[in-house]
């Protein structure tokens, strides 16, 4: 603890501060000439003419020139597309840096599945416009069975369950997040609490503790990973056959899945194509202390993998990529989450990743949009301002020149993205981008954690 307290004196006399500069621009503009990616309709809406006033759509009309707007700065669309802001619902964030690199990348809101205080903090100053990023929705510590674990708040008991749901609701967390090994009796507990104090729950595996039927977690936000599916119910076997009997119960839950393909789909490339794989990936997106933890545990272990435990990997990456073509045959709603910011899974980059991995699952370009835009929003109670590109609603949106249903890969780099109606064009995004590599502070990272401990 002595050195830990004398790492941090160090950075607090060393560090300047050097704060990302609040570019804001005004956030009142007309959009004209542009195409609307509906992705509730599935269709696109030629032609249009988008009003934004104070961060927010106040209309959409038909593009007939000449129009004119008073006091209002007109922006030719050149005929290029708009598509809501992207949402990923399953990050990991203990720097300030990630709020701008998944903006950078059209990823507008994202749900932070370990909460730590400072994260409520930047969830704030975003919001209000004292910072600039991705706006957030903030999970609870990790609430699991593990006692003395590494950022996870561990119960044994009931009672110890109901004092950590009312602990994290009263410090202004969004939603618990539940491990999946919580004993029967906290996980009952954790759930009923949770509908007493209207906080929501996510939870890690679709599936319940014990002999817990899983209709006891109808009404969750949702499910996190589908290789849990294959982990638990299906005790890592390849069984196909099995599926229809899990899906239906999941199914008769309501509860959307994440299946947040993204990080075995990196852990398989690790073991394929080893240290090859390792230096295409982006190091100035993973922060400093995650990449120290990573190299020297999961990262390494992978990279350790022999021939025969890449090609049983490449099986499961296939049958999780099966697994969740299932469900949403099925009908389950699928939310777009990547896990970034553990091991080496890049802000933003992770987003569009695991969208390309939904539509290698079998998922139409609309279909991995719905479970970007509209399906995320509904799960986190947000469906009445965003998600989509509609009057009344925020001005969230991402700006290309070319129609992103015919390839999805052009998000990724988009022309300009649109945050509470702030134009970021892509110079000012790759500026803010660089200036937020540049001010990452490995001091200040670790403070956060610490704080957190």
């Amino acid at each position: 603890m002595k050195i830990i307290a004398y790492l941090l004196l160090a950075w607090v006399v060393s560090c300047s501060s050097n704060e990302i500069k609040n570019k804001q621009t005004d956030n009142s503009f007309v959009l004209s000439n542009i195409n609307i990616v509906d992705v509730e309709n599935q269709t696109i809406m030629p032609s249009k003419t988008i009003v934004v006033k104070k961060g927010k759509i106040t209309s959409i009309v038909d593009h007939i020139p000449p129009l004119t707007f008073s006091n209002l700065k007109v922006i030719d669309g050149k005929g290029g597309y708009v598509t809501p802001g992207l949402i990923d619902m399953h990050v990991h964030i203990y720097e300030k840096a990630a709020y701008i690199l998944t903006l950078n990348h059209g990823v507008t809101h994202v749900r932070i599945m370990n909460g730590v205080p400072k994260q409520l903090l930047w969830r704030d100053n975003i919001e209000s416009g004292l910072q600039i990023g991705s706006t957030s929705t903030v999970s609870s510590p990790i609430i699991s069975g593990y006692k003395d674990a590494y950022l996870h708040h561990g119960v044994e008991t009931a009672e110890e369950a109901k004092t950590a749901v009312k602990t994290y609701q009263s410090q202004g967390y969004d939603l618990i997040k539940a491990y999946g090994n919580l004993n029967k009796a906290a996980l009952a507990a954790l759930i009923k609490e949770g509908e007493r104090l209207e906080i929501p729950i996510a939870k890690h595996g679709p599936h319940a503790s014990g002999d817990m039927p899983i209709s006891q977690l109808t009404g969750l936000q949702s499910f996190e990973h589908v290789e849990d599916i294959y982990q638990g119910p299906l005790n890592y076997e390849f069984a196909p056959e099995q599926l229809l009997k899990i899906t239906n119960e999941i199914k008769a839950t309501n509860v959307p899945v994440t299946p947040t393909l993204n990080i075995f789909f990196q852990l398989t490339k690790l073991s394929q194509e080893k240290e090859s794989y390792l230096a295409t990936t982006s190091k100035n997106y993973t922060s400093d202390i995650i990449a120290l933890e990573a190299s020297t545990n999961q990262v390494q272990r992978w990279l350790d993998a022999s021939d025969k435990m890449a090609v049983h990997n490449q099986k499961t990456l296939e049958f999780l990529k099966y697994i969740t073509k299932v469900l949403h045959n099925n009908d389950i709603p699928l939310l777009v989450g990547s896990d970034s910011g553990v091991l080496l899974s890049p802000h933003g980059l992770a987003t569009h990743n695991e969208m390309k991995l939904l539509e290698k699952a079998g998922l139409s370009t609309f279909d991995v949009l719905t479970a970007a835009t509209i399906n995320p929003a509904k799960a986190l109670g947000l469906d009445h301002q965003t998600g989509k590109i509609y009057k009344g609603y925020k001005a969230d949106f991402i700006y290309s020149p070319s129609n992103p249903t015919l390839d999805l890969s052009v998000l990724s780099e988009p022309t300009a993205v649109i945050k509470h109606g702030h134009w970021y064009s892509r110079e000012t995004l790759n500026a803010m981008k660089d200036e937020a590599i540049k001010s990452r502070s490995f001091w200040e990272e670790l403070l956060v954690i610490f704080e957190a401990m």
